[in-house]
C-alpha cells in the first residue's frame, strides 16, 4: 500500500469517528458510516479495525455508554439519558452499561451524586464564537497520549505557527479516566485554524469548536492534576443544577510554551457547555 493511500484509509477513518461523536445519540447503521467514509460497507468494517484497534460497533457502544457518565451528575432521570445516548429501552442500557463499568447505572448516578468536594469551585461564563480547528487524535493514558498527539501536530503545523500570537490551543479528553480503561482514553491536540494554506493530512483533520454559553473553569498548576480539578468541576455541575448541551468540554492552555515553562506557572480554562 503506498503512503497516500493509507493516508486517505485513515482520514476517511478519522471523518467517521468525527461523525459517530457527534451523532452517537442517533441510530447509527453500516451503510450510513460507510458512506460517511466514501468506502463499500462489505470492507468498510475491517478499515476502520485496522486503523481504529477495534470493531466499529464496539466504538458506538462506548462513546454512547462514555457520554452518559457526565448526565448522571445532572437531575436527568435514567430513562431520559439512556434515550439521549441512542439507546431505545431503559433495560438494553442498564445491561450494556453494567457490562460495561460493572454496577448499575442507579449505583452510578448515586455514586457521582454522593462525590463533594470541600471547596466549591466558581467558573466564569462566557460567550464563543465558532473556533475552526486542526487537530490530531491519539488514544491512551492521558499523560502519555497527550504527548504524543501534540508532538505529532507540532511537527506538522511546524513550532513557528505553534507559537503565534494568534494561534490558541486546545485539548478535548473525551473520556472519563474513572470510568474508562487507560488504553480507550481519547484525547485531540488541537490549534486553532487560521493559516488556511495549512491543508489536512492523513490523521491531521480539521474540524469546528462550536460556539455559544460555556462555564469556565481555571487550573492552576501541573496538567498532571487536572482531574482534581475535574472533580470540583462535576461537584459544580451537581450542586448548580446547570443544564449541559450535549457538546465535549475541552481544555484552553494559555502558556505559549508549555513546555519550557515551570510547571506551578502552567493555566489552563476547561470549557463546560451550558445551556
Amino acid at each position: 500500500m503506498s503512503k497516500m493511500a493509507k493516508d486517505d484509509y485513515i482520514q476517511s477513518v478519522c471523518r467517521v469517528i468525527l461523525y459517530i461523536e457527534q451523532n452517537y445519540n442517533s441510530a447509527l447503521n453500516l451503510e450510513e458510516l460507510s458512506k460517511v467514509a466514501s468506502f463499500s460497507k462489505y470492507h468498510f468494517h475491517r478499515i476502520f479495525k485496522s486503523v481504529v484497534g477495534e470493531s466499529i460497533g464496539n466504538y458506538i457502544r462506548r462513546v454512547r455508554l462514555s457520554n452518559s457518565t457526565l448526565q448522571f451528575k445532572t437531575n436527568q432521570k435514567i430513562t431520559q439519558i439512556a434515550m439521549n445516548c441512542g439507546y431505545e429501552t431503559n433495560a438494553s442500557f442498564s445491561k450494556a452499561f453494567k457490562k460495561h463499568f460493572g454496577i448499575t447505572p442507579k449505583v452510578f448516578a448515586k455514586n457521582a451524586k454522593l462525590k463533594r468536594g470541600n471547596k466549591m469551585l466558581e467558573p466564569k461564563i462566557v460567550k464563543l464564537e465558532d473556533i475552526e480547528i486542526l487537530y490530531v487524535r491519539k488514544t491512551g493514558e492521558y499523560t502519555k497520549c497527550s504527548i504524543k498527539a501534540w508532538e505529532t501536530l507540532i511537527n506538522f503545523v511546524s513550532k513557528e505557527y505553534f507559537i503565534r500570537d494568534d494561534v490558541m490551543m486546545f485539548g478535548i479528553g473525551h473520556d472519563n479516566p474513572h470510568v474508562t480503561d487507560a488504553d480507550k482514553l481519547r484525547y485531540d491536540a488541537c490549534v486553532s485554524w487560521v493559516d488556511k494554506t495549512i491543508q489536512t493530512k492523513g490523521e491531521i483533520q480539521s474540524k469546528i469548536i462550536d460556539g455559544g454559553k460555556y462555564a469556565v473553569f481555571l487550573h492552576k498548576g501541573d496538567y498532571i492534576k487536572l482531574i482534581n480539578t475535574y472533580d470540583g468541576v462535576s461537584n459544580w455541575i451537581v450542586e448548580s443544577g446547570v443544564k449541559l448541551r450535549d457538546l465535549p468540554i475541552f481544555e484552553k492552555y494559555l502558556n505559549k510554551n508549555p513546555i519550557t515553562c515551570n510547571k506551578d506557572d502552567l493555566r489552563t480554562e476547561i470549557y463546560i457547555p451550558i445551556i
